[in-house]
């Protein structure tokens, strides 16, 4: 590799000289040329000999092509800092393209799940099944790593690429730790290996058209969206409102600018196409896009949003939200033949307001509905919870899939800061969120490790955030989930009553660079 590198490099210095003189050339005999090329390829074969071993030879090295041994150590610490140069070039030419940024989090969670009964078997907010009636879980040492690797480029004046990768897992493991409900919809955003995941990859187009459209192709921003910024201390993150869409997807959307129409600032009207799942054959002795057989079909969303800031109201958002999804699978507890058990349509209203009025407080409220169809499947999950076949059977929202449910949740919350600048101007916040008895969202990659906006009940959350810089903050908060049905967060199944309670205190620091 170095030997082409090397002959690559000396080409580009007489070429280089040519180029760079402008009108000027600079021209070699070609015996002189064919002479310094024979001389470098020997020397560069001196040098990959001694690389080797790493140790001299026994015997002095004879000259090579007429080369001097104080003329070879000099000629080969000069091919030494060729390659050199070399790296900082390509480092740097790689550097102009892509711009990159890092994240660091490292999370300590003390959590306690206690009144469960004999219904809370089914499912758990984690998708884990859990002991019978009267028995509690907890962990006051629950620690976890999240490194996240930016980069974004500017291709060109119309083309735009964002991505970032992530590996997120627990301290001192490197299993997977819910099986149950892991999916491609969450991979980068709940613990898992110490592999890198995919979280975020797509470009943005914006075409020389006479309307102003954009198009926004790859996996998309998708997660952690409006309002969820306000906890997480930054940007707005995400296309879609947080307790109607927070998943990883890949997708297409179509976003038309309808500012110059409307009047109304920032506002869109967005048109979106998603794959939630997809079932190919995953031997590796084979083609991994053929399809495997599998009687479910594609999960595929199809969705629509509207947004603007709210009339006479700065740094606000407004966003009215529909989602058709189809052919939701029996997939997400690790079944082997997945098969369809129907469609769900959601709905959603969010606003929000940044700094109202200057006052230092930021305010939210989202409103969602889901409505499902269900076309009469079921799978019978009996033997995976230990009881008699037939005795536990799931379908979409239900026992047998034939009933069509609607269910539906709000959320609110303030977040204020505190004027304090020996301090850095902290941050002090609390989130109520209620989900009715067939509440089901999507938000599989909820960043909350009992995915809170999913609750089918009351969800209480305060936190405070501590700035150190611009790049280090702290945040220390207590969760408290008090449910009334079991199975949040999940599809499948009838809901039952439960008294199952969770305290969740934590502590975060969280380092962007």
């Amino acid at each position: 590799m170095k030997k082409y590198l090397l002959t690559a490099g000396a080409l580009l210095l007489w070429s280089g000289s040519a180029l760079a003189g402008g009108a000027d050339t600079v021209t070699v005999p070609t015996n002189t040329y064919k002479a310094i090329m024979d001389k470098l390829d020997a020397l560069q074969k001196r040098v990959d000999m001694l690389e080797e071993t790493g140790k001299p030879k026994p015997a002095p090295a004879p000259a090579v092509s007429g080369v001097t041994r104080e003329e070879y150590n000099k000629l080969a610490g000069d091919v030494s800092n060729i390659y050199d140069t070399l790296d900082v070039v390509e480092t740097k030419a790689l550097g102009d393209r892509i711009n990159w940024g890092g994240e660091l989090r490292t999370r300590v969670d003390n959590y306690h799940l206690s009144d469960l009964g004999p219904n809370d078997l089914r499912i758990t907010p984690a998708g884990l099944a859990i002991p019978a009636d009267g028995d509690e879980e907890y962990d006051d040492n629950n620690w976890t790593n999240r490194v996240r690797l930016n980069m974004d480029a500017k291709i060109s004046q119309s083309l735009s690429f964002h991505g970032r990768m992530t590996v997120y897992k627990n301290w001192g493991d490197s299993d997977i730790t819910s099986i149950a409900l892991y999916n491609d919809m969450n991979r980068a955003h709940r613990p898992e290996t110490s592999g890198v995941k995919l979280d975020r990859a797509y470009v943005d187009w914006v075409p020389d058209f006479a309307v102003p459209v954009a198009l926004t192709i790859g996996r998309h921003p998708s997660t952690e969206g409006p309002p969820l910024e306000y906890k997480e201390n930054r940007q707005r993150q995400s296309t879609y409102p947080g307790l109607l869409f927070d998943a990883e997807n890949d997708g297409i959307v179509a976003t038309l600018g309808l500012e110059r129409y409307t009047g109304l600032k920032n506002a869109g009207w967005r048109l979106a196409y998603g794959k939630g799942y997809h079932s190919d054959d995953d031997d590796s002795s084979s083609f991994s896009f053929f399809d495997d057989g599998n009687p479910a079909g594609d999960t595929n969303m199809y969705a629509t949003f509207l947004e603007s800031e709210i009339p006479a109201l700065e740094n606000s958002l407004a966003v009215l939200s529909y989602a058709h999804i189809t052919d939701l699978p029996s997939s997400f507890l690790g079944q082997d033949m997945p098969i369809e058990l129907g469609d769900m349509d959601l709905y959603g209203v969010h606003l929000q307001a940044s700094n109202l009025m200057n006052s230092g407080f930021d305010l939210f409220a989202s409103w969602a509905m889901n409505k499902t169809d269900g076309n009469g499947n079921s799978v019978d999950y009996s033997s995976l919870f230990g009881y008699p076949a037939g005795s536990v059977t799931m379908g979409l929202l239900s026992a047998d899939g034939s009933d069509d449910r609607t269910g539906s949740s709000i959320f609110a919350g303030l977040r204020y800061t505190i004027p304090f600048a020996p301090l850095n101007d902290p941050k002090i916040g609390f989130e109520y969120n209620h989900g009715s008895k067939y509440w089901m969202s999507m938000t599989l990659a909820s960043t909350e490790m009992f995915n809170k906006l999913a609750t089918r009940g009351d969800a209480y959350d305060f936190y405070f955030i501590q700035p150190v810089d611009e790049n280090l903050f702290f945040r220390v908060g207590y969760t408290l989930i008090e449910y009334d049905y079991t199975g949040s967060g999940s599809h499948l199944g009838q809901p039952m009553e439960t008294d199952a309670e969770l305290d969740n205190y934590y502590l975060l620091m969280d380092v962007r660079f």
